[in-house]
Protein backbone atom coordinates (compact mmCIF):
# COMPACT_ATOMS: atom_id res chain seq x y z
CA UNK A 1 0.00 0.00 0.00
CA UNK A 2 2.83 2.41 0.85
CA UNK A 3 4.36 1.91 -2.60
CA UNK A 4 1.01 2.71 -4.25
CA UNK A 5 0.67 5.90 -2.20
CA UNK A 6 4.24 6.95 -3.04
CA UNK A 7 3.62 6.35 -6.74
CA UNK A 8 0.32 8.26 -6.54
CA UNK A 9 2.00 11.25 -4.88
CA UNK A 10 5.15 11.15 -7.02
CA UNK A 11 5.67 14.39 -8.94
CA UNK A 12 6.98 12.49 -11.96
CA UNK A 13 3.82 10.35 -12.04
CA UNK A 14 1.68 13.48 -11.95
CA UNK A 15 3.69 15.29 -14.63
CA UNK A 16 3.60 12.26 -16.93
CA UNK A 17 -0.16 11.97 -16.45
CA UNK A 18 -0.66 15.65 -17.29
CA UNK A 19 1.54 15.24 -20.37
CA UNK A 20 -0.55 12.32 -21.62
CA UNK A 21 -3.76 14.14 -20.74
CA UNK A 22 -2.68 17.21 -22.73
CA UNK A 23 -2.63 15.18 -25.96
CA UNK A 24 -6.25 14.05 -25.66
CA UNK A 25 -8.07 17.16 -26.98
CA UNK A 26 -5.96 17.00 -30.15
CA UNK A 27 -6.85 13.33 -30.61
CA UNK A 28 -10.49 13.52 -29.57
CA UNK A 29 -11.64 16.39 -31.79
CA UNK A 30 -10.77 14.84 -35.18
CA UNK A 31 -11.77 11.36 -33.98
CA UNK A 32 -15.19 12.57 -32.85
CA UNK A 33 -15.74 14.39 -36.14
CA UNK A 34 -15.00 11.20 -38.08
CA UNK A 35 -16.64 8.62 -35.80
CA UNK A 36 -19.88 8.78 -33.82
CA UNK A 37 -19.04 7.70 -30.27
CA UNK A 38 -21.27 4.60 -29.93
CA UNK A 39 -23.59 5.59 -27.08
CA UNK A 40 -26.86 7.49 -26.78
CA UNK A 41 -28.34 8.55 -30.13
CA UNK A 42 -25.48 6.88 -31.98
CA UNK A 43 -25.52 3.55 -30.15
CA UNK A 44 -25.08 0.59 -32.50
CA UNK A 45 -23.23 2.60 -35.16
CA UNK A 46 -20.19 0.32 -35.14
CA UNK A 47 -22.18 -2.65 -36.39
CA UNK A 48 -20.70 -5.18 -33.95
CA UNK A 49 -22.92 -5.66 -30.91
CA UNK A 50 -20.52 -5.40 -27.97
CA UNK A 51 -22.72 -3.17 -25.84
CA UNK A 52 -23.53 -3.07 -22.15
CA UNK A 53 -26.62 -1.84 -20.31
CA UNK A 54 -26.88 1.93 -20.72
CA UNK A 55 -27.73 2.90 -17.14
CA UNK A 56 -25.29 0.52 -15.48
CA UNK A 57 -22.55 1.37 -17.95
CA UNK A 58 -23.06 5.11 -17.54
CA UNK A 59 -22.95 4.91 -13.75
CA UNK A 60 -19.85 2.72 -13.55
CA UNK A 61 -17.82 4.74 -16.06
CA UNK A 62 -18.78 8.19 -14.75
CA UNK A 63 -18.38 7.38 -11.05
CA UNK A 64 -14.67 6.69 -11.66
CA UNK A 65 -13.87 10.41 -11.86
CA UNK A 66 -15.21 11.50 -8.44
CA UNK A 67 -13.76 8.40 -6.77
CA UNK A 68 -10.26 9.05 -8.13
CA UNK A 69 -10.56 12.79 -7.48
CA UNK A 70 -11.58 12.14 -3.86
CA UNK A 71 -8.84 9.52 -3.43
CA UNK A 72 -6.26 12.05 -4.64
CA UNK A 73 -7.48 14.56 -2.09
CA UNK A 74 -7.40 12.06 0.77
CA UNK A 75 -3.97 10.68 -0.13
CA UNK A 76 -2.40 14.12 -0.66
CA UNK A 77 -3.99 15.50 2.54
CA UNK A 78 -4.76 19.05 1.40
CA UNK A 79 -4.96 21.99 3.80
CA UNK A 80 -8.66 22.37 2.93
CA UNK A 81 -8.55 26.08 2.32
CA UNK A 82 -11.77 27.74 1.10
CA UNK A 83 -10.33 27.63 -2.44
CA UNK A 84 -9.74 23.87 -2.27
CA UNK A 85 -13.08 23.22 -0.59
CA UNK A 86 -15.12 25.15 -3.16
CA UNK A 87 -13.38 23.63 -6.19
CA UNK A 88 -13.69 20.12 -4.72
CA UNK A 89 -17.37 20.72 -3.96
CA UNK A 90 -18.04 21.86 -7.53
CA UNK A 91 -16.37 18.73 -8.88
CA UNK A 92 -18.22 16.33 -6.60
CA UNK A 93 -21.61 18.02 -7.09
CA UNK A 94 -21.28 17.76 -10.86
CA UNK A 95 -20.30 14.10 -10.79
CA UNK A 96 -22.88 13.05 -8.22
CA UNK A 97 -25.47 14.48 -10.58
CA UNK A 98 -23.83 13.05 -13.69
CA UNK A 99 -23.06 9.55 -12.42
CA UNK A 100 -25.95 8.86 -10.02
CA UNK A 101 -28.85 11.31 -10.40
CA UNK A 102 -28.80 11.48 -14.20
CA UNK A 103 -29.10 7.73 -14.96
CA UNK A 104 -31.58 7.30 -12.09
CA UNK A 105 -33.89 9.98 -13.49
CA UNK A 106 -33.61 8.87 -17.12
CA UNK A 107 -36.55 6.67 -18.11
CA UNK A 108 -34.19 4.70 -20.33
CA UNK A 109 -30.66 4.92 -21.72
CA UNK A 110 -29.35 3.41 -24.94
CA UNK A 111 -26.72 0.67 -24.61
CA UNK A 112 -23.08 1.78 -24.51
CA UNK A 113 -20.57 0.07 -26.78
CA UNK A 114 -17.70 -1.50 -24.87
CA UNK A 115 -15.17 0.65 -26.78
CA UNK A 116 -16.83 3.88 -25.60
CA UNK A 117 -17.10 2.42 -22.09
CA UNK A 118 -13.39 1.55 -21.86
CA UNK A 119 -12.30 4.89 -23.34
CA UNK A 120 -14.50 6.77 -20.87
CA UNK A 121 -13.06 4.90 -17.90
CA UNK A 122 -9.54 5.67 -19.08
CA UNK A 123 -10.38 9.33 -19.53
CA UNK A 124 -12.05 9.57 -16.11
CA UNK A 125 -9.08 7.92 -14.41
CA UNK A 126 -6.57 10.45 -15.71
CA UNK A 127 -9.01 13.35 -15.41
CA UNK A 128 -9.91 12.62 -11.79
CA UNK A 129 -6.29 11.96 -10.82
CA UNK A 130 -4.70 15.06 -12.36
CA UNK A 131 -7.41 17.47 -11.27
CA UNK A 132 -7.64 16.00 -7.78
CA UNK A 133 -3.89 16.22 -7.27
CA UNK A 134 -3.77 19.79 -8.55
CA UNK A 135 -6.48 20.94 -6.14
CA UNK A 136 -4.83 19.09 -3.25
CA UNK A 137 -1.48 20.80 -3.88
CA UNK A 138 -2.57 24.34 -4.75
CA UNK A 139 -4.49 27.11 -3.10
CA UNK A 140 -5.29 30.70 -3.98
CA UNK A 141 -7.21 33.55 -2.43
CA UNK A 142 -10.94 33.41 -3.08
CA UNK A 143 -11.02 37.21 -2.98
CA UNK A 144 -9.74 37.30 -6.57
CA UNK A 145 -12.53 38.44 -8.95
CA UNK A 146 -11.65 35.77 -11.52
CA UNK A 147 -12.36 33.04 -8.98
CA UNK A 148 -15.94 34.22 -8.48
CA UNK A 149 -16.46 34.92 -12.17
CA UNK A 150 -15.35 31.38 -12.97
CA UNK A 151 -17.40 29.81 -10.19
CA UNK A 152 -20.47 31.79 -11.30
CA UNK A 153 -20.05 30.51 -14.85
CA UNK A 154 -19.76 26.99 -13.44
CA UNK A 155 -23.01 27.42 -11.45
CA UNK A 156 -24.89 28.79 -14.48
CA UNK A 157 -23.61 25.94 -16.64
CA UNK A 158 -24.51 23.33 -14.02
CA UNK A 159 -28.12 24.45 -13.61
CA UNK A 160 -28.50 25.00 -17.34
CA UNK A 161 -27.35 21.42 -17.86
CA UNK A 162 -29.98 20.11 -15.45
CA UNK A 163 -32.71 22.31 -16.97
CA UNK A 164 -32.09 21.07 -20.50
CA UNK A 165 -31.69 17.47 -19.35
CA UNK A 166 -35.17 17.78 -17.82
CA UNK A 167 -36.59 18.84 -21.19
CA UNK A 168 -35.01 15.80 -22.84
CA UNK A 169 -36.25 13.49 -20.06
CA UNK A 170 -39.83 14.64 -20.65
CA UNK A 171 -39.50 14.17 -24.40
CA UNK A 172 -38.05 10.70 -23.89
CA UNK A 173 -41.02 9.71 -21.70
CA UNK A 174 -43.43 11.10 -24.30
CA UNK A 175 -41.61 9.20 -27.03
CA UNK A 176 -41.84 5.89 -25.16
CA UNK A 177 -45.54 6.39 -24.42
CA UNK A 178 -46.49 7.20 -28.02
CA UNK A 179 -44.35 4.39 -29.42
CA UNK A 180 -46.19 1.91 -27.20
CA UNK A 181 -49.55 3.29 -28.30
CA UNK A 182 -48.77 3.57 -32.02
CA UNK A 183 -46.33 0.70 -32.43
CA UNK A 184 -43.79 2.72 -34.41
CA UNK A 185 -40.74 4.91 -33.87
CA UNK A 186 -41.42 8.52 -32.92
CA UNK A 187 -39.06 11.50 -32.76
CA UNK A 188 -39.65 15.00 -31.45
CA UNK A 189 -37.97 18.38 -31.77
CA UNK A 190 -37.07 19.73 -28.31
CA UNK A 191 -38.20 23.24 -27.40
CA UNK A 192 -37.60 25.56 -24.47
CA UNK A 193 -34.62 27.41 -23.04
CA UNK A 194 -31.53 27.33 -25.22
CA UNK A 195 -33.14 24.68 -27.43
CA UNK A 196 -34.61 27.65 -29.30
CA UNK A 197 -31.07 28.61 -30.32
CA UNK A 198 -29.03 25.40 -30.49
CA UNK A 199 -29.61 21.69 -30.96
CA UNK A 200 -27.46 20.63 -27.99
CA UNK A 201 -27.68 23.15 -25.13
CA UNK A 202 -26.78 20.42 -22.64
CA UNK A 203 -23.37 20.09 -24.33
CA UNK A 204 -22.94 23.86 -24.39
CA UNK A 205 -23.82 23.98 -20.68
CA UNK A 206 -21.28 21.31 -19.82
CA UNK A 207 -18.58 23.20 -21.71
CA UNK A 208 -19.61 26.32 -19.74
CA UNK A 209 -19.19 24.45 -16.47
CA UNK A 210 -15.63 23.36 -17.07
CA UNK A 211 -14.57 26.61 -18.70
CA UNK A 212 -15.82 28.36 -15.56
CA UNK A 213 -14.03 25.84 -13.37
CA UNK A 214 -10.75 26.48 -15.22
CA UNK A 215 -11.23 30.24 -14.86
CA UNK A 216 -11.83 29.80 -11.13
CA UNK A 217 -8.27 28.47 -10.87
CA UNK A 218 -7.17 31.78 -12.49
CA UNK A 219 -6.08 29.71 -15.46
CA UNK A 220 -3.24 28.25 -13.41
CA UNK A 221 -4.43 24.63 -13.44
CA UNK A 222 -3.30 22.78 -16.55
CA UNK A 223 -5.53 19.78 -15.75
CA UNK A 224 -8.59 22.07 -15.50
CA UNK A 225 -7.70 23.80 -18.78
CA UNK A 226 -7.17 20.44 -20.48
CA UNK A 227 -10.52 19.21 -19.12
CA UNK A 228 -12.32 22.25 -20.54
CA UNK A 229 -10.62 21.69 -23.90
CA UNK A 230 -11.38 17.96 -23.81
CA UNK A 231 -15.03 18.63 -23.06
CA UNK A 232 -15.32 20.88 -26.11
CA UNK A 233 -13.30 18.56 -28.35
CA UNK A 234 -15.57 15.64 -27.40
CA UNK A 235 -19.00 17.27 -27.24
CA UNK A 236 -18.84 19.91 -29.97
CA UNK A 237 -18.26 17.40 -32.82
CA UNK A 238 -21.02 15.23 -31.34
CA UNK A 239 -23.31 18.27 -31.22
CA UNK A 240 -22.55 19.02 -34.86
CA UNK A 241 -23.47 15.46 -35.87
CA UNK A 242 -26.60 15.53 -33.71
CA UNK A 243 -27.57 18.83 -35.35
CA UNK A 244 -27.12 17.22 -38.79
CA UNK A 245 -29.30 14.29 -37.65
CA UNK A 246 -32.10 16.64 -36.56
CA UNK A 247 -31.99 18.54 -39.86
CA UNK A 248 -32.14 15.30 -41.82
CA UNK A 249 -34.92 13.85 -39.66
CA UNK A 250 -37.22 16.90 -39.66
CA UNK A 251 -37.98 18.87 -42.82
CA UNK A 252 -39.29 21.79 -40.77
CA UNK A 253 -36.40 21.87 -38.29
CA UNK A 254 -35.77 25.51 -37.25
CA UNK A 255 -33.24 26.92 -39.71
CA UNK A 256 -32.01 29.52 -37.22
CA UNK A 257 -30.76 26.94 -34.72
CA UNK A 258 -27.04 26.41 -34.46
CA UNK A 259 -25.46 23.16 -33.30
CA UNK A 260 -24.02 24.06 -29.90
CA UNK A 261 -22.98 27.71 -29.40
CA UNK A 262 -25.87 30.20 -29.74
CA UNK A 263 -25.61 32.39 -32.87
CA UNK A 264 -22.09 31.11 -33.64
CA UNK A 265 -21.60 27.35 -34.12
Amino acid sequence: MDSIVKYWLNTTTYNQAVGIYATLPFVMAPACFLIDAPYGRFAGKLGIDLSINGKWGWFTMEVVSPIIFAASLVIAQPRWTPFQTLLSSAWMIHYINRSIVYPYRASSMAPIHISAYVCSIGFNLINGYTNGMWVARHSRSISEPLFWIGLSIWVIGFFSNIYHDNILFKLRSKKKKEEREEGKKRYFVPHGGLFEYVSCPNYFSEAMEWTGYALATSGSSWPAIIFAASTASNLFPRAWRTHAWYRKQFDNYPASRKAVVPFIL
